[in-house]
């Protein structure tokens, strides 16, 4: 019987000890991101992981509550009829739609449950076919002290009990009834679009930009969507010691220097290739005119060829109207670290993205070209002239275009997707080269979006 732990990533580590005290116990459990299988969609496995499990036992926590993706979770597990312990870590006031779908399941408090006990006997429970009569509170329960059901006397109360109960089942019923229905129906205020499908949503360099529709969730209500072309040219970060394979007045410019080795010391001459600190991470999630970088800015003396500097741009959605804005989906994203971290993967929450390496699969899912087309602005913002020089001289019109994951083994590569010059798909370059492309992902509600 295999168990579904649903938490937010700031809560892995009680994630990780719930696990394991339940696989010690012999219950097989499904946790993320350990058990999503390496070259298969983050989201599909998650699906197949609820579906496959018998019950689901979420962690609530202010960040689970607020969490979109820990949402999903718990609505596909509802949907499914899927048993669901509330495991409660701290107190925490339900967004609506949490209480929506959480007001009939039982919760155990974490500081109350020392070693996971009422939690192993819901599991028990579970594999006796009686599961959640004995191992916990409901969500009224957990209300506070002064919170209470007006009645005339304890007698009338307990007389009128199970009547209530009654009707409080019977409303439940009907809720979820209609929600079901109601989730099923068309919705005219969802825009009409299809995988493959081109859209246009916000502006960059004053041009309206165009997307691809690269993915779509199962209810249809949230797409995921790729700049059709290369929209600017952009280093993926600076070299952090101000100046690129310089530092300390010594050159590390030949073929061969202690940079290549020295994982630290990549970073300060050639640029960081961490995803979560990332100048193009910080530019690509930034709306303000002045964006503020955390740590050595893309100064075009950061650059490999002292050019494409972009700390004086302002933030890639400062050309996105409040409305568009509002549109946009906050995406979880777990990437992979490099050798400096203690963790293999680094998680992250982007308004913007790049993508991984796995994630290139939704491309041949969409039946979409993974290469792309440079946009003119693109080319005449470029002073690197890197994109020209293959152009002119081998007629490549496509333009390589940067991933978000780095190079095993290094701290400064990071993947590109390359411009079809060679039969192979990828490349690997440093983060300081300003030369290639930045290809925009993001995710909208489709709800609330308005194409042109």
């Amino acid at each position: 019987m295999q168990i579904f732990i649903s938490h937010s990533s700031k809560n892995a580590d009680d994630a990780a000890r719930i696990c394991e005290i339940l696989e010690q116990n012999g219950s097989k459990c499904f946790i993320a991101p350990r058990d999503i299988r390496s070259g298969h969609p983050y989201a599909e496995e998650l699906i197949d992981g609820i579906d496959r499990s018998a019950a689901v036992i979420l962690l609530m926590s202010e960040e689970a509550n607020h969490s979109p993706h820990v949402l999903r979770e718990v609505e596909r597990a509802v949907s499914k009829s899927i048993p669901i312990l509330v495991y409660k870590l701290e107190e925490v006031v339900l967004s609506k739609s949490m209480e929506y779908y959480l007001m009939t399941h039982q919760w155990v408090n974490a500081g109350s449950d020392e070693n996971c006990v009422r939690v192993l006997q819901f599991v028990e429970d579970l594999k006796q076919g009686s599961a959640g009569e004995d191992a916990g509170q409901t969500f009224s329960d957990t209300l506070p002290n002064n919170t209470s059901i007006p009645s005339a006397t304890t007698k009338d109360h307990k007389k009128h009990m199970p009547l209530a109960i009654a009707l409080l089942t019977a409303l439940c019923v009907i809720l979820c009834s209609a929600f079901l229905i109601l989730n099923h129906l068309p919705n005219q205020s969802v825009p009409t679009v299809a995988v493959g499908d081109t859209v246009t949503f916000g502006t960059y360099l004053d041009e309206p930009i165009k997307w691809r529709v690269l993915r779509l969730s199962d209810d249809n209500r949230q797409a995921v969507l790729i700049a059709a072309d290369v929209l600017t040219m952009k280093a993926y970060d600076a070299a952090e010691g101000g100046k690129y394979n310089w530092y300390d007045s010594t050159d590390y410019w030949s073929r061969e220097s202690a940079a290549d080795t020295d994982l630290s010391l990549q970073v300060l001459v050639r640029g960081s290739n961490i995803w979560s600190s990332s100048n193009i991470r910080t530019w690509l999630n930034c709306a303000d005119e002045v964006v503020d970088y955390a740590d050595q800015a893309p100064l075009a003396s950061a650059m490999a060829e002292r050019k494409n500097g972009y700390q004086n741009e302002a933030g890639f959605l400062h050309g996105f109207t409040e409305e568009e804005l509002s549109a946009i989906v906050e995406t979880e994203n777990v990437t992979k670290s490099n050798p400096l971290f203690d963790a293999y993967t680094v998680t992250t929450t982007d308004r913007v993205y790049l993508l991984s390496l796995e994630e290139l699969q939704w491309f041949d899912d969409a039946r979409i070209s993974k290469f792309a087309l440079p946009t003119q602005a693109a080319v005449e913002q470029d002073e690197s002239c890197w994109y020209l020089l293959d152009y002119n001289d081998f007629h490549i019109e496509e333009c390589s275009w940067w991933l978000r994951e780095p190079v095993e083994g290094t701290s400064s590569k990071c993947y590109l997707v390359g411009n079809g010059y060679t039969e192979q798909l990828l490349r690997q370059e440093n983060a300081g080269l300003e030369g290639f492309g930045i290809r925009p992902a993001l995710t909208v509600d489709l709800r609330k979006v308005n194409f042109h």
